[in-house]
């Protein structure tokens, strides 16, 4: 009996571990399953039973023992016993949120006269309803999320670093503005679960994967990502929402891993490009290798039918996507200085799309959603995509 107390522990042990390897730090053999969502799930929505049970059988396995033999047990249960100790706490006091990726503490906004944010730093903006907001990437990066408001609009701006991958959702499901927890991430993306029903929500596309909102999707807001002097150069009376001080240094350390694009270890399903730009047209989805693009700065494409124009700031820092057609022409554009000029007529246009000068003056080009993000996760989602030839 004594054999099989410690055996039993140690399996309470194990389980302990596997249900927070399923959430967090899965190896990446496993991630690329889509039944890895499923076993985290039963793990996260069972190990309290499992516990219970376990803990239950102990007693009554410990009760069996003669009691001449009992402190045999004690060694071997005291160490299995701080194993599980250990587990309990790293995945869930430590990696899931708690104190690993603290939720934001206070929240700031400024106009550009008071900003205190670089404007060399990439950020996650939104303009909707005549209102201007820009989110730091590398606030989100470390938070993963800032449940905030625009317009009136409650909004959800995430982030994932395994994904390089922001976005904005419209959090109102049912007429409630729903909050989340991160819970890990599953199948190399963000996962979260929401604090009025339990489900589980995926970053990269708002869409609840299990739980009793299976099935349900987030609006997905528009947003882009480019760096703070383009957005205020762009909207010039944005608010940008300033760092938190209780995690300035964690900040720190995320611009520096956003700076050096460090994040590709050896299951990044491509050594090369790590990155790219995507857009999706009529849910058929085409990706644009960032190196190449900074180098080329411009490029006429077509995605499933639509005439597209994908180009960058001189800097590097920024990607802007538009569609081609203007008042039912198509026209192509070749870069020059700050922007871009279109062949046709001359006019000079900016990086923002609007023309400045000539013929086409006032006219501006139709923005396309981007994402720039590691391939790994624009290929997870977008299984399908194509890629721009720079050849």
């Amino acid at each position: 009996m004594t054999g099989y107390f410690l055996m039993t522990f140690a399996a309470l042990a194990v389980l302990e571990l596997i249900k927070g390897l399923s959430a967090n730090g899965t190896p990446p053999v496993l991630q690329r399953f889509s039944w890895q969502m499923d076993l985290a799930h039963f793990m996260w929505s069972s190990i309290l039973f499992f516990r219970i049970a376990f803990v239950a059988v102990l007693v009554w396995m410990f009760v069996s023992i003669p009691a001449e033999s009992r402190m045999a047990v004690v060694p071997g249960g005291i160490v299995i016993g701080a194993l599980w100790g250990f587990f309990y706490w790293l995945f869930n006091r430590y990696w899931v949120g708690r104190l690993k990726f603290l939720p934001i503490t206070q929240k700031r906004f400024e106009k550009a006269a008071g900003n205190e944010v670089g404007l060399d730093e990439q950020i996650l903006g939104i303009d909707h309803d005549g209102e201007q907001k820009a989110f730091p990437v590398n606030m989100l990066y470390y938070h993963h999320q800032i449940a905030d408001e625009v317009g009136g609009k409650a909004i959800w701006p995430t982030y994932c670093g395994l994904c390089n991958s922001g976005r904005i959702y419209d959090r109102e499901v049912d007429g409630k503005a729903l909050e989340f927890t991160l819970v890990g991430a599953v199948n190399f993306n963000a996962t979260f679960r929401d604090h009025t029903t339990g489900s589980w929500w995926r970053q990269e596309v708002g869409d609840a994967i299990k739980g009793a909102l299976k099935g349900r999707q987030m609006e997905d807001m528009p947003c882009e990502q480019m760096s703070l002097g383009n957005w205020l150069a762009k909207y010039p009376d944005s608010l940008v929402l300033q760092y938190d001080p209780v995690f300035r240094k964690q900040y720190a350390v995320r611009t520096a891993l956003l700076n050096y694009e460090i994040s590709l270890p050896g299951w990044h399903m491509h050594a090369s490009p790590p990155l790219v730009v995507g857009i999706e047209v009529d849910g058929v989805g085409r990706a644009y290798d960032w190196n190449q693009l900074v180098k080329a700065q411009l490029v006429n494409d077509e995605a499933n039918g639509e005439a597209v124009l994908a180009v960058t700031d001189k800097e590097g820092s920024s990607a802007f996507v538009y569609s081609r057609k203007v008042d039912g022409t198509v026209l192509d554009f070749e870069a020059a200085g700050d922007g871009f000029k279109d062949i046709s007529t001359g006019s000079s246009w900016d990086r923002f799309g609007r023309c400045t000068k000539g013929k086409m003056k006032g006219k501006a080009l139709a923005r396309i959603q981007s994402y720039k993000q590691y391939i790994r996760a624009w290929l997870n989602f977008h299984p399908q995509s194509s890629f721009y030839d720079f050849n």
